[in-house]
């Protein structure tokens, strides 16, 4: 028995044994000895019909070497990879087998592959500029963060100036009342000195409400300045949480990009 016959008693089993659609095809050097379609693989190949230049089987059978091509839809309206490979007994070439296999399935996970694939880089991008701007967030809660500081430091120190003023005031109202109760004991001719007197204890309680005022406010700016300086560390914690985040995010994505382009390339393998 010639492999040819050999090959020829085997090929109608081939497709019963795998889950793919596969067509066959044997030939001697000559011509088609047996042709057996797929279910959507069908070349309207009959036995007897001659080599035909420039497919797998020939070019096997020329070079004596296996062949593996893909064809796709446009020459028989179904795409396929043809394997072929010589048939050698003795050292002759005697023929060739040629098998096809349908890519349509591995199309279809090449598209959705594919699609994935531009998507996860469009999520890519939207995680980078993300980044970017929660970069920016960060930048300006640091500035804020020193600004309130500022204002935090500048509020303490005002405490000085403020008790400084006080005592002012204070040593002014004193002043003032000493200066009335000397005019008082001089009678008449302190009359003059008594106005000037009342005026500078006057200005004295006038100064004392100002700065009470002033105090009031500073004291809420000085709240307000240490409840921003919190608030800016609490966002600049919850950034750098952020930042490890994204960055692991978008290592995982790096991960599953590499192996969504490595199932794409072994789509297209052929």
């Amino acid at each position: 028995m010639t492999l040819i016959d050999a090959f020829k008693k085997i090929a109608p089993f081939i497709n019963i044994m795998t889950t793919e659609d596969l067509g066959i095809s044997i030939c001697d050097v000559n011509e088609c000895v047996l042709y057996l379609p797929g279910k959507k693989i069908n070349h309207n190949i009959k036995v007897g019909d001659p080599l035909k230049e420039g497919t797998a089987i020939y070019e096997a059978i020329k070079s004596g070497k296996r062949i593996v091509r893909r064809v796709g839809s446009e020459v028989y309206g179904f795409p396929y990879i043809a394997i072929a490979f010589p048939l050698i007994e003795n050292g002759v070439i005697t023929g060739g087998v040629s098998i096809f296999q349908s890519t349509a399935k591995q199309d279809e996970i090449a598209n959705i592959t594919e699609k994935v694939f531009a998507s996860l880089q469009q999520i890519h991008s939207m995680i980078q500029e993300i980044f970017s701007i929660s970069k920016n967030v960060s930048e300006i809660s640091d500035e804020a963060s020193k600004l309130a500081e500022y204002a935090k430091n500048n509020a303490q120190s005002t405490d000085e100036l403020i008790d400084f003023i006080k005592h002012i005031s204070s040593e002014t109202n004193l002043l003032g009342l000493n200066a009335a109760i000397e005019a008082a004991r001089v009678g008449e001719s302190g009359k003059g000195f008594t106005i000037v007197a009342n005026e500078i204890r006057k200005l004295s309680m006038s100064t004392k409400d100002s700065v009470e005022s002033i105090n009031n406010v500073l004291i809420k700016l000085k709240e307000i300045s240490y409840k921003i300086d919190k608030n800016m560390k609490e966002i600049k914690n919850t950034n750098m949480n952020l930042y490890k985040l994204i960055e692991n995010a978008n290592s995982e994505l790096e991960e599953i990009n590499k192996m969504f382009e490595e199932l794409y390339n072994k789509t297209r393998l052929y």
